[in-house]
Parts: structure tokens; C-alpha cells; sequence
């Protein structure tokens, strides 16, 4: 009976040791997790400190460009407004206001007004002018109407609407974004002979990362966590970054509306129909003296030539030589300059010694091409092969 008691006891002493050391183990992962929560929320707090003083830095930086054009004017505003945001923010940081869901809920509704800001600097971007002063107030006047609204009747389904509106305009100007690009797009090809700085294919992008990392930062976190803020904030920057660098070299073309201006100015200049004969007579004019400015004066050389330039060369306007490019030679002028600038290349290239050849930067340079890149892409568009390997290509034909 004493064996048994003394084991018994000991028994009990191995559980409360085992129960202590579980009980122990648990106030220590306890510890372990909030010692971790605070790290995540510190990180969060640097990275929020590192956006805020990254927007009020590049509002001192686009001060200098805001009087440069209107696009450059909306992103000086945007930035503002953002550098404000966050600024604001930092009152979540007194204890007192940390969990307020009313202060959330203003809060966001406020932060709101950016989504029409941003949009009219989007769509400026690829449509300069539009939208108009008025239209751009109307849009911040209805996103701003729910501010007092909410303030009046403090509840969820105020803050819904608005989420609701600012989402049919982002979801509006990622549309139009996309169908005045193109319509950019088209204008730089009818008009111009390059596309460095003039282009708007970082507009379409950024627009579309920009309100699809919105939505899914709002849906996918709908209780917002530290660390989900802190990578939002991460990739905001990183995104921001190439805006603004890409903005800063972007040069805007005042003269968007193509088709329709081209159209009213083709109905201005040709006063009555003219005659097959005639037609056909000016074409074989345009068509000796474009060979003839291209082969002896080589004017697509000129790294920034643009299709008023050449009409200008060629003594006629750039509305009968857009015609005769587009329906006699069924070209775009871009893509009728570039391809005497690859053939030009090729003829550099042809020409290279086996020993001590150029590089191809400066077969690209004087042949006409602003950038390498260009010129490697519309290289492999026309020929089929890189500009390389065309090198090589011609070597071993020699030997």
C-alpha cells in the first residue's frame, strides 16, 4: 500500500510538473505572438512613415513641372492629396482613436476624393483636354457628397455608396483609358515617326495595376491587418515610382483628336470632289517626290521626323499624304519611315568589317532610331531576325 501510495504521489507531481511546463509553454507562445504582432505593426508603421514622407518629397519634386502641361498639373494635385492622406492618418496612432470604426469610416470616405483625381490625370494622359474643368468638378462634387452625408447619418451603408461610386469611376476610367490609348496610338502612327516619350502604353499600365490593387487590397483584406497594409503600401511605392518617372519624361501631343480633326480638315482643304485622273496625277507626284526626298536627302534620318515635316519637304499638305500612305501604299507613315530606316541598318550592317564592327547602339543611332530598344524591335518585325544575328548572317555570306 505505501509502494503504491508513494507512486501514485509521484504521479501526481510528474502531472502538475507536465501541467506547469504546458501552462508555461502556452504563456510563452502567448508572449511569442504578441511580441511578433508588435514587430509586424512596427514594420507597418515605418513603411506608412517611408510612403508618407515618399509623397511630400515628390510634391516638392513636381512643383517644378506643374506649369509644364495639364497632365503634370493633375499628378502635382494627386500627390498632394496623398501626401495629405497619409499625413492624416498618423492620427490613428493616439490610443484613443486606434480602434474608432466611426473615424475609419470618415476616414475612408474622405480618402475617396482621390479616385477622381487620379482618374482625371489617367485619362488626361491619353486624352489631353478632356475630361473639361467642369466635368472634373462634378465628379469630385459627387464623391465629395457623401462627406456631409455621412456626418449627418453616420452609417455602413453611406460608406458602401460611396465605395460604390468611386468604383464605378475607377472601373469608367480604365475603359476610357484603354479606348483613347488606342485611339493615341493610332494618331503616333498616322503622324509621327517615333514613339520615345510620346507613347502611352505605361499610362494603360499603370492605370489598370493602380485600381486592380485597389480592389484587391479592399476585397481580399476586408479586416485590414498590419502586414497587409505595409505590403500595400510597398507595392504603392514601387508603382508610384515608375508613374512619376515615366510622367516626368512623358511629352505630351496637344493635337489628340485625330480622325475627327483630320477629317474636318481634309473637308476644309478639298472644297469639291476631284477627278480619278487628278487623283492619280497628284499620287504619281507625291510618290516621285517622296522617293526622292527619301533616297537623296534621306530625311528619315531625322530621329523626330513627323509627317509635317515631310509634306513640307515635298511641297503638298500632310492631309494628301496621309491618304496617299494610307489607301495607295496601305502604310501607316510610321511604319513607311522605319522601313527605310531598317533597310538603311542593313546596309550598315552589310557593310561592317568582320574585325572592329560598330556597335549596334550606333547602327541604330545612324540609321535613324531614337533608342536601341526601337530599333531591335522593329528590326525583328520587319526582317525576322535580330540585328545580330542578321551580322552574322551576312558575315558567313561573304566568306
Amino acid at each position: 500500500m505505501v509502494i503504491k501510495y508513494l507512486f501514485f504521489k509521484q504521479k501526481i507531481v510528474y502531472l502538475q510538473n507536465k501541467f506547469h511546463l504546458f501552462k508555461y509553454l502556452r504563456v510563452l507562445h502567448t508572449l511569442l505572438m504578441e511580441q511578433q504582432l508588435s514587430t509586424v505593426e512596427a514594420f507597418a508603421h515605418f513603411i506608412r512613415g517611408a510612403i508618407t514622407l515618399f509623397f511630400v518629397f515628390w510634391c516638392f519634386k513636381l512643383y517644378t513641372y506643374r506649369h509644364r502641361n495639364r497632365m503634370m498639373r493633375l499628378l502635382f494635385y494627386t500627390t498632394i492629396f496623398l501626401a495629405f492622406s497619409y499625413i492624416k492618418d498618423s492620427v490613428f496612432l493616439f490610443a484613443q482613436w486606434k480602434n474608432s470604426f466611426w473615424l475609419d469610416d470618415f476616414v475612408n470616405t474622405v480618402d475617396l476624393l482621390f479616385i477622381p483625381l487620379v482618374s482625371a490625370f489617367f485619362i488626361e494622359a491619353t486624352n489631353p483636354g478632356y475630361p473639361t474643368r467642369r466635368q472634373l468638378a462634378a465628379l469630385l462634387s459627387m464623391q465629395a457628397l457623401f462627406i456631409p452625408l455621412f456626418l449627418i447619418f453616420p452609417d455602413e451603408i453611406v460608406v458602401f455608396c460611396a465605395f460604390s461610386v468611386a468604383l464605378v469611376v475607377a472601373v469608367a476610367t480604365m475603359y476610357l483609358v484603354v479606348v483613347f490609348a488606342v485611339r493615341y496610338r493610332q494618331y503616333i502612327k498616322l503622324n509621327y515617326s517615333y514613339k520615345e516619350n510620346i507613347d502611352v502604353a505605361w499610362v494603360v499600365v499603370s492605370s489598370v495595376a493602380f485600381f486592380l490593387s485597389l480592389f484587391v487590397y479592399n476585397l481580399a483584406f476586408t479586416y485590414t491587418t498590419w502586414l497587409s497594409e505595409a505590403l500595400y503600401n510597398i507595392f504603392s511605392m514601387a508603382l508610384w515610382t515608375f508613374l512619376f518617372l515615366f510622367s516626368r519624361r512623358h511629352r505630351v501631343i496637344r493635337t489628340l483628336k485625330p480622325v475627327e480633326n483630320e477629317d474636318e480638315q481634309a473637308t476644309e482643304e478639298i472644297e469639291e470632289p476631284k477627278s480619278d485622273d487628278y487623283v492619280v496625277s497628284l499620287n504619281y507626284i507625291l510618290a516621285v517626290r517622296l522617293e526622292q526626298k527619301m533616297s537623296q536627302d534621306k530625311l528619315y534620318l531625322n530621329p523626330k521626323l513627323t509627317i509635317t515635316d515631310v509634306a513640307t519637304a515635298i511641297g503638298t499638305n500632310k492631309t494628301y499624304l496621309s491618304n496617299y500612305l494610307n489607301n495607295t501604299l496601305n502604310t501607316s507613315f510610321f511604319d513607311y519611315i522605319n522601313t527605310f530606316r531598317i533597310n538603311e541598318a542593313c546596309r550598315i550592317i552589310e557593310m561592317m568589317p568582320e574585325r572592329g564592327r560598330k556597335s549596334m547602339s550606333v547602327v541604330a543611332q545612324k540609321s535613324g532610331f531614337n533608342s536601341l530598344s526601337s530599333f531591335n524591335r522593329y528590326f525583328v518585325k520587319l526582317k525576322g531576325i535580330s540585328p545580330k544575328s542578321y551580322y552574322v548572317n551576312s558575315v558567313m555570306n561573304k566568306n
